[in-house]
């Protein structure tokens, strides 16, 4: 089981750059759903082949997680009852649920994946003595990912005409069906982005920002399990990391990343703030002018923002049922109508005001998983209270995110993310029922 979230996650790192050489550097554009539905039907069967071989264990921990997974369920069947009404087919369903729900089901299975090797290792040290490794693998598997990745943007200027023979195409805006671009530009001749190994440079903030608490947390936390404090070399190597996540932040050239970065840090930095306050609103001033100067740089984009967020409010109120799975936001790729830039709104277009309150329902249940770790980590400096926070700050940063992008449109992100907070959840709450 382990081995193949390791393998399974690292296809997942390295998934649009295989896709780009296989599918347009090799089969020419061919089959362009194809990838996605291999990946999506391989995890798919995985798990459900997890809970066939652990079935006393799923009872086990649907005794204490029925509640989302209820939630998840009815919300679905509610979905696709909406949707058939409204005259969608399958495929506008299955659309509609990629790119609404599935970041909740990967979360929820991780957490399960979790509760069975929480009931393997009986022995709290031993349990311990796995999580430290495992939270150094997730350190260090962030860390080279970024410096490869780093390497790999610089290799592209340098040999530009090598990364187009394997499926790249000339530096561009994104046309969809058509060969990613080596860079993308921030409009007609404009200034280039870096997407590193994602599809689009506002996917790769949304994956800096969703770990960039976590990170901080982990490279300059004291651990339990480690009784020496932290030596000069490895501070100077966290500071360092931390610097490059900033600075691949920044070259995103992506406002959304940027609000979610400064929301971020200023939720973990609170009280350093209410001490600082002449300080902390300089920085907001100079944070202010820089979003401002890229949504001048990028005025047409903003432009079209700000259009299509106000213009879908007129959809919501001619249909406040729904117009069905698969109407808008990513789905205009396929068959859908509506672009309204905003994840809230195409989520009411999608099922209506009532399903979206529903919707609200279960991640308030999934909200209360964190909220028991919290009841019993009073301890602020302990490595679970900082986990639980820093994880919650990422997510509370994508929720902030989500009213001018769609976060989750990229499967790199549903996986990586919800994969590795679904396993840090389960274990976070393990720990905390063991100590009451």
């Amino acid at each position: 089981m382990a081995k193949f979230i390791k393998i399974f996650l690292i296809l997942i790192v390295l998934y649009h750059v295989l896709i780009t050489v296989i599918q347009y550097g090799i089969f020419g554009g061919a089959h362009p759903n194809l990838p996605a539905i291999l990946r999506d039907g391989i995890r798919f069967v995985f798990v459900v082949c997890i809970i066939i071989f652990y079935t006393k264990e799923f009872g086990s921990y649907l005794k204490k997680r029925k509640r989302p997974w209820i939630c998840l369920i009815v919300l679905a069947a509610f979905s696709v009852g909406v949707s058939y009404l409204k005259g969608k087919g399958i495929s506008d369903m299955l659309i509609g649920i990629k790119y609404g729900f599935l970041y909740l089901p990967i979360f929820l299975s991780a957490t399960f994946l979790w509760h069975i090797r929480n009931n393997k290792e009986k022995n709290l040290k031993h349990t311990t003595y796995n999580m430290q490794h495992f939270l150094k693998r997730v350190k260090y598997f962030l860390i080279t990912t970024l410096i490869v990745w780093f390497i790999r943007q610089i290799t592209k200027f340098i040999r530009p005409n090598r990364f187009m023979t394997i499926g790249y195409g000339p530096f561009q805006d994104f046309v969809f069906g058509a060969k990613p671009p080596i860079y993308y530009l921030t409009g007609f001749h404009g200034t280039s982005r870096r997407q590193w190994i994602f599809s689009w440079p506002n996917n790769y903030g949304y994956f800096i920002i969703a770990f960039l608490p976590a990170i901080i947390v982990l490279c300059k936390v004291k651990r339990q399990w480690i009784k020496l404090r932290m030596s000069n070399k490895q501070a100077i190597r966290n500071t360092l990391f931390i610097a490059l996540r900033i600075a691949a932040i920044i070259a995103t050239l992506s406002r959304t990343a940027a609000i979610g970065w400064i929301i971020g840090l200023a939720i973990m930095n609170f009280q350093w703030i209410k001490k600082h306050k002449k300080i902390a609103r300089w920085l907001g001033v100079i944070v202010l002018l820089w979003i401002l100067g890229l949504s001048a740089l990028k005025w047409a984009s903003t432009l079209g923002h700000i259009q299509a967020k106000f213009g879908s409010i007129k959809y919501v109120l001619q249909s406040p049922s729904g117009y069905g799975l698969g109407t808008s936001w990513p789905a205009v790729h396929h068959n859908g109508t509506i672009l309204p830039e905003n994840y809230f709104i195409q989520l009411i277009l999608d099922i209506g005001t009532i399903w979206f309150i529903l919707r609200a329902l279960l991640i308030r249940q999934i909200q209360q998983i964190c909220n028991k770790i919290k009841r019993y980590t009073e301890d602020k400096q302990t490595l679970i209270y900082q986990l639980r926070m820093a994880l919650t700050i990422g997510w509370l940063a994508l929720l902030i995110m989500w009213l001018f992008l769609h976060v989750f449109e990229d499967s790199m992100v549903n996986y990586i993310f919800f994969i590795l907070r679904g396993l840090m959840s389960g274990w976070l709450f393990a720990e905390v029922k063991r100590e009451v």
